[in-house]
């Protein structure tokens, strides 16, 4: 369903079924930061404010004070009064009146977090769906991308992609893409705390538990990356079809990776970390050491010649800098002469 101008019309004025009024409330309440996200300028422009609600004076000083307070109503007066509407009846439905919750108490935002398209925000028209049902919800983009939307997941992403740079795409849940091929436009998922790059593929994103996302790839190459600014720590790695990673998106950690093809060799992987154990089982040697870096924050010294086509397996009990031990064996069984630097 598609948030448009004629159906917040009929919202306001108590003309929606129940499924739109129920969609429509949805979306209100997981806006992000801006309130623009709604409808575009002219969308807002041409919208009736002549509307009767409850309380609406009351609502109308609060956003008003709230408005001039934090500066990000940025259309007009009319936006304040027609917003002010739609607040009063998601206010009343849903029982928030006292807060004005999501329009008056948002918290100041992350920006490693934001879903926008910075320097765009006012040129785009976003479609926004919420798969609340049992059965995944089938979706064609602009583009042609095909998106299957599993169940409890939700996915916000631009009308048009053809005046973008980029092709944007903002998910909380888990969804299945089959994107267009087009070189000039990165196809970028934006889920927790992680951006998968694609420029034509077939690929999963599923954000398993609060702080895990699995991305699994079918087709193509991806790049999967996330980035913590506050520790200046990152994370990039890129996938070929087949493969997948489980990682800790808080932590930047990887959980588990599947390699299913390594070139060279028709040999496949298979990593896995939890509070019990750490396990390798047929891992390039490079792609161990890029593991141990990440996960416990080392740098490592060492000749990639010595490490090339090598692969490596093996099972710790996972415990406080059991990366010593592995490095230890590794560098007996391929006399890699790998040294390390104690985190700090």
């Amino acid at each position: 369903m598609k948030i448009t101008r004629e159906l917040i019309n009929r919202y306001l004025k108590n003309q929606c079924s129940a499924e739109e009024a129920a969609y429509l409330e949805d979306y209100i309440a997981h806006l992000g930061e801006s309130l623009d996200q709604l409808l575009s300028k002219e969308e807002w422009d041409l919208t009736d404010e002549n509307l009767d609600y409850p309380n609406q004076q009351e609502i109308k000083d609060k956003i008003l004070a709230f408005a001039k307070k934090q500066n990000v109503l940025k259309y007009n007066r009319k936006l304040v009064r027609i917003v002010s509407a739609a607040a009063a009846i998601v206010v009343f439905i849903l029982g928030f009146y006292v807060s004005l919750n999501p329009f008056l108490n948002q918290p100041a935002p992350d920006v490693r977090k934001i879903a926008t398209i910075e320097d765009q925000t006012e040129e785009i028209s976003n479609l926004y769906y919420i798969n609340s049902g049992n059965d995944n919800m089938l979706l064609t983009a602009s583009d042609g991308s095909v998106i299957t939307l599993y169940p409890q997941s939700e996915i916000k992403y631009a009308e048009d992609f053809s005046t973008q740079q980029e092709r944007v795409l903002y998910l909380k849940g888990k969804a299945k893409f089959e994107v267009a091929k087009d070189k000039s436009k990165p196809f970028r998922v934006h889920s927790t705390g992680v951006v998968t790059t694609a420029l034509g593929t077939v690929f999963s994103v599923d954000e398993l538990r609060s702080t895990q996302t699995q991305i699994k790839l079918m087709e193509g190459k991806i790049e999967v990356k996330a980035v913590d600014h506050q520790r200046g720590k990152e994370l990039v790695r890129t996938f070929l079809p087949h493969e997948e990673i489980t990682l800790d998106h808080r932590e930047l950690k990887v959980v588990e990776e599947i390699k299913t093809h390594t070139i060279g060799t028709d040999r496949g992987g298979h990593f896995l970390q939890n509070n019990q154990i750490i396990q390798f089982k047929n891992i390039a040697l490079e792609d161990v050491l890029t593991i141990l870096m990440q996960n416990y924050d080392i740098k490592l010294q060492y000749d990639k010649s010595l490490i090339s086509n090598k692969f490596y397996s093996g099972t710790f009990t996972n415990k406080t800098n059991v990366f010593e031990e592995i490095i230890r064996e590794i560098n007996y069984l391929h006399h890699a002469g790998i040294n390390y630097t104690n985190p700090q």
